[in-house]
């Protein structure tokens, strides 16, 4: 899994690059309009720079970013890593460069901010919708052992999922996630203690969260913390769940209310299992892995736990905040989530949306779903033992 892994992004950053950095720093293009196919360019209108200043620098690798730092400073593409393909018969050609000198420009003034309240130089930069830092230096990602620079595009490509499987499942648009979510990987703990400190207005030893409007969220990724890839993988896509929900319009995050926590949490430990197929992170402020409940495989464990008539309530549930739901309970969160998307997931925002401005949940199921919390315990326990798999 973690090889195909590696494998996809190598093709990613190579056969499609150039295509996809349109794509991601200009947004979607009149689907009527055809281009006449440039084998030089791939059609984008714009090639590799190939100033000597870049180096031993991969740069068929920016094709996820908006910004990224390690294409160092150049004149000749105005450290851009692209210049204009003078081969290529785009009318529009230059006009795309612009607009994205425009967006790199922008996006760099955002990066030095960060660097400035650091006070020190940050591997990182901007994809479509996150600002990103990655302080460490290399990995070994399934067989191969990946540098920072490539370590960032993963980064990148990971959290970019997340955010196009959120707008799939929930059917939102764009512009109902108004603002880039930040997340920093540090190496060191005094890194990510210094920027939890100054960009989410706390500390903790794993990580920390600033939800709502800006949100930012900061981590500490050595080893006795994360000792795989696959491990801190999972508790990046569950705290960018975290992020974009709370950022969805109203921006607030509904967590720290009484009877919020199961949606938050249901909902993020989802996308742990739908993109890196095992759920792992906890609540409890998020202070770590806190031990593969179920060996992390929840739909076995929650069958389980309904075939043997041993799960919380839908109404336990339903009624905790961030410090109070527990483990199993976390889990049937999970699972009630994972049925309501089933039912219909374009209903999931209309229910966040009530959750946050503090309505009971009791009244927001019957109202957009239909269900009270003692049918829908009935229901959902019988789709459980119908669907979920026993091993």
């Amino acid at each position: 899994m973690q090889v195909m892994v590696v494998h996809t992004l190598r093709v990613l950053l190579t056969s499609s690059a150039l295509l996809l950095f349109s794509a991601l720093l200009l947004g979607a293009q009149d689907p009527e309009v055809k281009h006449k196919k440039c084998r030089y360019c791939n059609t984008t209108g714009m090639v590799a720079c190939e100033d000597k200043v870049h180096g031993r620098v991969d740069l068929s690798m920016e094709g996820n970013m908006v910004l990224c730092t390690h294409v160092g400073e150049c004149d000749t593409c105005n450290s851009l890593g692209r210049v204009a393909c003078d081969k290529c018969l785009r009318p529009d050609a230059s006009k795309l460069l612009a607009r994205m000198h425009e967006k790199h420009a922008a996006a760099l003034a955002r990066h030095q901010e960060l660097e400035t309240e650091m006070k020190r130089k940050l591997s990182g930069g901007e994809s479509e919708h996150f600002r990103l830092l990655w302080d460490i230096e290399s990995m070994k990602i399934g067989r191969k052992r990946l540098d920072q620079h490539e370590l960032l595009h993963l980064f990148a490509d990971r959290m970019e999922q997340v955010h196009a499987r959120y707008l799939e499942v929930l059917q939102v648009k764009e512009r109902e996630i108004p603002d880039r979510s930040a997340m920093a990987v540090w190496w060191l703990p005094k890194d990510h203690d210094d920027a939890a400190r100054r960009f989410c207005g706390g500390n903790a030893s794993m990580g920390v969260k600033r939800m709502g409007p800006k949100p930012f969220f900061s981590t500490c990724g050595i080893r006795s913390h994360f000792p795989s890839d696959e491990d801190l993988h999972r508790y990046l896509v569950h705290n960018a769940a975290h992020l974009l929900l709370s950022n969805h319009t109203p921006s607030r995050w509904m967590g720290q209310y009484k009877g919020g926590a199961w949606f938050d949490e249901g909902l993020a430990s989802w996308f742990e299992i739908d993109l890196v197929e095992r759920a792992q992170t906890w609540c409890f402020q998020e202070q770590g892995t806190g031990g593969a409940w179920g060996k992390g495989k929840w739909r076995i464990a929650v069958r389980k736990l309904v075939q043997q008539e041993r799960q919380p309530s839908v109404a336990t549930v339903l009624g905790r905040d961030v410090n109070t739901l527990e483990q199993a309970e976390q889990a049937i969160a999970f699972s009630l989530i994972d049925y309501l998307i089933q039912i219909d997931g374009s209903k999931l925002p209309a229910l966040a949306t009530r959750l946050k401005n503090k309505s009971p949940a009791r009244e927001a199921l019957i109202d957009i779903y239909g269900l009270s919390p003692l049918a829908l315990e009935s229901v959902w326990k019988e789709w459980v033992l119908d669907t979920y798999p026993t091993r």
